[in-house]
Parts: structure tokens; sequence; C-alpha cells
């Protein structure tokens, strides 16, 4: 069993060797209490699981997807999506418990093409952006920021001036 730390998904597949979302190289060995991502679920179905993993007693947490959060916090509405982890320790019982009520499927591992179209996808990111120059189009960013903010300051300043020229004396 392997693990992506980034992701928190586990592979059973022993010869691979980096994740097929992420690319992050996986660990061989990961701790019973690595948290592992199991469902994605909101409204209704997701108190349905919550209410599942309480009554067989196995330790849960709740967090909103990352894609989520931008709206969330202005629209101050409860999560569209949030996503469930348990403790590696207890993948398997959460695993035949969510198969049970029907909240899962039989797990499918991804076909030869879905996992090249992936890995396809990751390489087309990471070729359109470098490090480098994502490092310097962030500097520029924050120079250009500063930049406004001084223009703004400086503008104001110059309007203050027309509007009361004595309070400046």
């Amino acid at each position: 069993m392997k693990y992506c730390t980034k992701c928190k998904k586990i592979y059973t597949d022993t010869d691979r060797t980096a994740c097929v979302l992420c690319g992050r190289e996986l660990i061989s060995n990961p701790n019973q209490y690595s948290p592992v991502d199991i469902v994605t679920a909101n409204g209704f179905e997701l108190e349905r699981i919550k209410s599942a993993l309480t009554e067989e007693s196995i330790p849960f947490s709740v967090r909103e997807c990352r894609d989520d959060t931008g709206l969330q916090i202005l629209n101050a509405a409860p999560p569209e999506n949030s996503c469930i982890s348990v403790p590696l320790g207890y993948y398997t019982q959460t695993m035949e418990l969510l198969i049970g009520i029907g909240a899962l499927q039989e797990a499918d591992e991804l076909s030869e093409e879905d996992e090249k179209k992936l890995q396809e996808e990751r390489t087309a990111t990471k070729q359109e952006l470098s490090p480098r120059k994502s490092f310097w189009i962030k500097v520029l960013s924050i120079l250009l920021f500063i930049g406004l903010i001084a223009a703004t300051v400086f503008l104001a300043d110059i309007i203050g001036r027309f509007i009361n020229p004595n309070f400046y004396k």
C-alpha cells in the first residue's frame, strides 16, 4: 500500500511511484494515523455518512473542499462539498461501511487511458509555467500592487490639495 501525503489518497498498486492526481512521490509505509480522504459529499448525504461513522465509532474529520473555499467566504453559506477523512487505521472498516450503506460503490482502478490523460494534463500544466517564471510573475505582481497603492495615495494627496489648499500649509 502506498500513500500520497498531498492528496491523502491510498494506492494499492505497489509498482506505482507517483500520485496520479498531483504527481508527488508516494510513501510506502504511512503512519496508521495519517488522514485518508474517503469521500466528498454534501447536504443530506454528508449528514448520513457522518451519522454512520459516528454510530460505528470511527473517528473522522470534515473539511471544505479546496475548490469551494472562495465562494463560501463570499456567500457565508454552508459548504457545497465537504471532504471526509479518516485515519488510515480505519480505512478498511470505513470503506466496508460506506459500501454497505450505499454511499460508495466498489472501487475501480483508473483505466490506462484515464491515467494517461491525467499525466498529460499534469505535464501540460507544468510546461505552461515553470517555477522560475512563476516566481518572477509573483515578484512583478507584488511590485505592481505596491506601485498602485503609492499612485492612489499620491493621487489622493493631489485631490486633497486641490479641494482644500490651506489644509496642507
